[in-house]
């Protein structure tokens, strides 16, 4: 008996192309001070974020939607898009529409230096700290 299978599609025009909305770009998992100090500086600014995705592979996000959206979220561009967008979310699990791609999302200084302290990570520059006891 055959088993007629269909092939999985994501279902963007349910999700509206939540993968459409922001563009990522893998970093290095930090480990030096200037890492840390990388990091907060790219999340000192407006709609960027930075991530571990499920691979445990550190990203910073950009929050800025595709130009070739249409306000219904369909992409102008379709036939010709670039490889990059017909290859995410190929699977389930890759996919926007059916679970979060991160194990951690850090939206703010703050809370990387939170995360940073729970994991007893010493992050500050020597004269950071001597600038904080001053103020």
């Amino acid at each position: 008996m055959k088993e007629n299978k269909t092939p999985f599609r994501p279902p963007c025009a349910e999700c509206g192309g939540k993968c459409c909305e922001y563009i990522a770009i893998e970093i290095g998992k930090p480990s030096t001070k200037t890492d840390y100090d990388n990091i907060r500086w790219y999340l000192a600014h407006k709609d960027v974020h930075v991530f571990v995705d499920h691979n445990r592979k550190w990203h910073v996000e950009f929050r800025t939607p595709c130009e070739n959206l249409t306000a219904d979220k369909k992409c102008t561009i379709y036939e010709n898009r670039p490889r990059i967008c017909s290859r995410h979310g190929i699977g389930e699990q890759e996919c926007e529409f059916f679970a979060s791609p991160y194990l951690l999302y850090i939206s703010s200084p703050g809370q990387f230096e939170e995360y940073l302290l729970k994991k007893g990570i010493d992050w500050r520059f020597k004269n950071q700290d001597a600038r904080r006891r001053r103020q």
